[in-house]
């Protein structure tokens, strides 16, 4: 038994649904940072670049995997969210998968945490 321990707990937490409201989701990620986020990843096995814009269930009994969106570019010529997976170097972009802006693509504005 450890008798001298101590943990730190962040209560910081907050959850966010963002369906129909992706510009809410691009406003949290200026102003708060990357947040975390379940998605539908049944799809993300034979990613090998580029972005995602069909053909990715959104709905929320699809989801089955977490991630960390880190990041958006709307610029682009397809706007698109920058998001860091688990599954090391050898995903996608070097770690990264890219999903379009807009129709809830792979779920990824059904819920989402931030710290």
């Amino acid at each position: 038994m450890l008798s001298n321990t101590s943990a730190l707990a962040n209560t910081n937490r907050v959850c966010f649904s963002f369906v129909d409201a992706e510009t809410e989701l691009l406003t949290l990620l200026v102003t708060h940072g990357p947040v975390a986020a379940a998605v539908n990843a049944i799809s993300w096995q034979n990613y090998l670049g580029g972005i995602i814009q069909y053909n990715c269930d959104g709905s929320f009994n699809s989801l089955n995997h977490a991630v960390q969106i880190v990041g958006y570019d709307t610029e682009a010529r397809i706007p698109h969210y920058i998001i860091k997976n688990s599954w090391g170097p050898s995903f996608g972009n070097k770690g990264y998968i890219y999903i379009a802006v807009g129709k809830n693509l792979c779920g990824k504005t059904n819920e989402q945490v931030g710290m």
